[in-house]
């Protein structure tokens, strides 16, 4: 029962497991108590059962005894396919950085890194015992994984698997096929694996298109389904017949011929020690399929990526590029052109979407690349589970294609990624919007007969509700409806008060943690934050985000990550529609200047299609030095000084006339209110936009930056504090106190009760007098002063003597001097002169003390000094607990000494 309480009181009410259960239980999935065989007979008894499905895996997993590496002719196919695209190839110092040898810094980075509680492989070797003994085994194990990168190979039982079946959902669980298979791959071959796949990552953006976002390193679903969006836009307002198609791949990652898979590896050039590295993990590897009261069948793996090894996606997104490249370059496959390129195909992993026109043609040209990839790869396109989405095609020929090659019409919407596309932009919101806010307040109105804590509630919406929201933010450019989003934050709101009265301020309750306030997201700033994470995505170089090169191409002559950084009046005409790109420009005018996300001119001001310049409204005439990198008033100004023309002429010639555009350039740059734009700091936004980076963790920064305009010394409980205190605590202590409130404890009740004595939650006599819920505001402690919030946690005599008798008790704790201080006592902000570990148990200790005064908040008495023993004691006990489980028992021992000399009946 103890361990119990500790695992709720570290994990409770917090972003983890047992919050996310309780808010979204784990679909009932009874175990497989019958199947159907494949003459229709059902079977029941565990053993049959299991025969059967050891059988269909076993065909899974071996479709094509035929495909081997002596199957000569197979061999020579799959070269002279791959012979025939364009692909790139991994050059001279990246196949070295691929098959050095493993540095012990990479295998703990990677041991640091894995999750602690996957289900173990056969071996039942978890996670957390590698993390356990890493000192121990990572010695032992380094040369093992560098001897896999020259001759070496793991033992048959190391590359045996377990898999276990989770049943698809809306699907018949009566058919083996219905469901998925997860292999439990031993966690030594899974660590080896990763080391692999995290060298792969480095040169995957160079080696896959950008039209392949799925698992792709700094790549986002969001860069296919905008590409989408602007694609449907175009076809239908230039009403080109055209179809997009979604291919739906059956046993995707499990169909994969090994043949195959080598010679993709070889042709993209990769080192003879990698490949043999990546051979060593499919050296005939066994499986068993995992069930309940019958006994495993091993049987032989010979083809597939298992679902389940860290290195599979990276090898997909590999095996797939070829096919993607054949769509792209055969001539008989035409995609929507927009400018000079033509956009055929997006993939996220192996959900590809075709955006065709003359369909009829590219459909035959299609069929054939894919019966051909079939063949040669083992991947297959289930048509009949396809679907598309025709535009400015008659019924008649979209249903004769359908018949024809064995796909379906979808008339008004298409599901890719999660989201609907529709043939009209103004029907996106309401056919992915509409029912997500329906679902969304359905689940707030279920969390709320659950017991869950204030803090609770709102770590509720931003693990499960925010995610949801924000995927829809960021795939998905198009307008909010005001009225629905202030629906849903309202109905967020009276989810995180529980229906009862607001006690904390809007903007404290929205503020981020680290500065000052509960960090409630607010959806419309959200919404904000993800828009302007595309606009920094117009800024990347077009050729690593399509829909950046494609918005590009809709909206010349002029260029968008030049236009949106000129003031209104010199801002030439937009000549395009495209919604998407008027919806983040509508965005951008609006909170730019109110989010002090730039001012104007800015720094960044485009020197060419600006009318303030006259001269740079014909941009060709100043192409020789926009080559040089002279795009903007900052780039005139290079570390503060003028630049030269001589520092343009290094290293490259430029056309005499090049001097009198210079000339121009500079004198339109000393202007003064220019020249001060130029040299004035960049913003944050507009450094980031500068780097050209859509960067990890950016839409969180961005949001940061949008809800932390409000100064922090204006927050209400900090006007308030200062008025009690009559005193200016300054910023830094004002940090010190945030964080020591986050950090008192790992049990999210305790930190509750320090945000609430923080930010004034606890409701008072005199505030009950205001509202006439009492007839006079008076102590309930009946000192007979006015019970103001201060009187009643400090001023107050008969709680003054109790925090007089803290003091003595925990200046005999801490063997020092502890000053009888209200922002110490109260606020957490101890004396510069204690040290780290003193500071760390003091704020404990004053945090059982201040937790016994909150328990009595309505008697007449203090606390007594046996409660706050009693209570200090008991989150001794915890996190002792905690240490033990997290092997910290060391720092614990450290912070907790001074107590444990004091109080002989705790021990270590």
């Amino acid at each position: 029962m103890i361990w119990t309480r500790r695992f709720y009181f570290e994990r409770g009410n917090k972003m983890d497991t047992p919050l996310a259960r309780k808010l979204r239980p784990r679909p009932y999935s009874a175990p497989i108590c019958k199947l159907r065989s494949r003459e229709g007979a059902l079977v029941t008894s565990p053993s049959a059962i299991s025969d059967l499905l050891t059988s269909y895996y076993r065909d899974l997993y071996n479709h094509s005894p035929s495909h081997t590496t002596d199957n000569q002719p197979l061999c020579n196919d799959i070269k002279d396919f791959l012979s025939s695209l364009s692909l790139p190839t991994v050059e001279g110092k990246q196949a070295q950085t691929l098959v050095a040898p493993f540095s012990a810094e990479e295998l703990s980075e990677v041991i640091k890194g894995m999750k602690p509680h996957k289900a173990p492989g056969p071996d039942g070797f978890t996670m957390a015992y590698y993390k356990k003994f890493s000192a121990i085994l990572a010695p032992r194990m380094l040369p093992l994984f560098n001897a896999l990168l020259t001759d070496g190979h793991f033992t048959p039982e190391s590359l045996s698997a377990s898999i276990v079946l989770i049943p698809k959902p809306d699907r018949d669980p009566l058919l083996p096929e219905n469901y998925r298979p997860i292999s439990l791959l031993n966690t030594d071959v899974k660590i080896f694996a990763k080391l692999l796949s995290n060298r792969l990552d480095l040169l995957l953006p160079r080696l896959i298109h950008p039209d392949q976002v799925g698992f792709i390193p700094g790549r986002q679903a969001f860069d296919n389904t905008r590409r989408a969006i602007d694609l449907l836009w175009h076809a239908s307002s230039s009403h080109t017949p055209s179809l997009f198609l979604s291919l739906d791949a059956e046993k995707a990652f499990d169909r994969v011929e090994w043949p195959y898979l080598f010679l993709v590896l070889e042709h993209f050039g990769f080192p003879e020690k990698f490949i043999a590295a990546v051979r060593s993990l499919y050296a005939s590897p066994t499986a068993s399929i995992v069930l309940p009261h019958a006994p495993p069948t091993p049987f032989q793996i010979c083809n597939g990526t298992r679902q389940g090894c860290p290195l599979s996606p990276a090898l997909f997104a590999l095996i797939l590029e070829p096919l993607l490249q054949a769509i792209r370059q055969s001539d008989g496959v035409r995609g929507l052109r927009v400018g000079d390129q033509a956009y055929t195909v997006s993939a996220y992993a192996d959900d590809i979407l075709l955006s065709l026109t003359d369909p009829t043609g590219s459909l035959e040209s299609v069929s054939s690349l894919l019966a051909r990839f079939s063949h040669l790869s083992g991947y297959k396109i289930n048509m009949s589970k396809s679907e598309a989405l025709a535009i400015s095609v008659t019924e008649t020929e979209s249903a004769c294609l359908a018949a024809e090659h064995r796909f379906r019409i979808q008339r008004s919407r298409l599901k890719y990624l999660g989201i609907y596309l529709t043939t009209r932009t103004e029907t996106l919101y309401g056919a992915n919007y509409t029912p997500l806010l329906r679902t969304l307040q359905q689940d707030l109105d279920r969390w709320s007969r659950h017991m869950i804590s204030w803090l609770g509630r709102i770590h509720c919406v931003k693990m499960n509700l925010l995610p949801r929201m924000l995927y829809l933010f960021q795939t998905l450019p198009i307008p909010l409806v005001g009225e629905d989003l202030q629906r849903m934050q309202r109905h967020i709101d009276d989810f995180v008060w529980g229906g009862g009265r607001r006690r904390i301020g809007r903007q404290t309750l929205y503020r981020p943690r680290d500065r000052g306030g509960l960090g409630l997201p607010c959806l419309r700033s959200y919404y904000y934050a993800s828009q302007l994470a595309q606009i920094v995505a117009w800024h990347c170089p077009t050729t690593e985000r399509r829909w950046v090169e494609l918005e590009h191409s809709i909206a010349l002559p002029l260029k968008l990550d030049l236009w949106i950084w000129l003031s209104r009046p010199h801002r030439p005409l937009l000549r395009t529609a495209c919604p998407a790109i008027t919806n983040s420009l509508t965005i951008w005018t609006k909170i730019a200047l109110k989010c002090d996300l730039t001012c104007y001119p800015s720094p960044l001001t485009p020197l060419c299609h600006n009318r303030e310049f006259a001269p740079g409204l014909q941009p060709a005439i100043f192409s020789s030095l926009t080559a040089k990198g002279l795009h903007r008033i900052c780039h005139l100004f290079p570390r503060g000084t003028l630049l030269q023309y001589q520092d343009l002429q290094e290293g490259a010639h430029l056309p005499p006339a090049s001097f009198f555009r210079f000339l121009q350039l500079r004198d339109f740059a000393l202007r003064p209110h220019i020249k001060q734009a130029a040299l004035t700091k960049l913003t944050s936004f507009e450094s980031t936009c500068l780097r050209g980076r859509y960067t990890k963790g950016l839409i969180s920064s961005l949001y940061q930056q949008i809800t932390c305009t409000l100064d922090w010394a204006e927050l209400p409980y900090i006007r308030a504090w200062h008025a009690d205190l009559q005193e200016q605590l300054e910023g830094d202590s004002w940090l010190d106190i945030w964080e020591a409130s986050r950090k008192i404890s790992v049990c999210t009740n305790i930190q509750e009760q320090a945000v609430k004595l923080l930010m004034r939650w606890y409701t008072t006599p005199a505030q009950l007098a205001r509202i006439k819920k009492t007839p006079t505001g008076d102590c309930w402690r009946q000192c007979g002063a006015k019970g103001t919030y201060f009187h009643m946690w400090w001023t107050c005599p008969v709680i003054h003597e109790y925090w007089s008798t803290i003091q003595t008790l925990f200046e005999e704790v801490m063997s020092c001097r502890i000053p009888l201080t209200p922002d110490l006592f109260l606020l957490a902000n101890p004396p510069v002169d204690l040290s780290q570990r003193e500071r760390k148990l003091l704020i404990k200790l004053l945090g059982a003390a201040r937790r016994a005064v909150a328990e009595g908040w309505i008697k007449m008495e203090a606390p007594s000094t046996g409660r706050v023993l009693s209570l200090i004691r008991d989150s001794f006990l915890m996190e002792k607990l905690t240490a033990i489980v997290h092997h910290t028992m060391d720092s614990f021992s450290k912070t907790w000494a001074p107590w444990l000399s004091y109080d002989p009946t705790c021990t270590i």
